[in-house]
């Protein structure tokens, strides 16, 4: 079997929209709504650092 490389920075990190207490966190962290969240992974993918940019664009816009 072949080892993994721990994974560095936040695209090592995944946000898992299926877990509500995860969702939770992630919202208040981004001062966003659950539903911002889900649109978010499902637009832009489920690193932290595509839905960070992702949730950062839409609040500008």
């Amino acid at each position: 079997m072949e080892k993994r490389r721990p994974m560095r920075g936040t695209d090592a990190i995944r946000i898992n929209i299926q877990d509500s207490t995860e969702l939770k966190y992630w919202a208040e962290k981004f001062g966003a709504s659950k539903d911002e969240i889900r649109s978010a992974v499902k637009e832009a993918g489920d690193s932290l650092t595509a839905v960070k940019r992702h949730i950062k664009h839409m609040q500008h816009a």
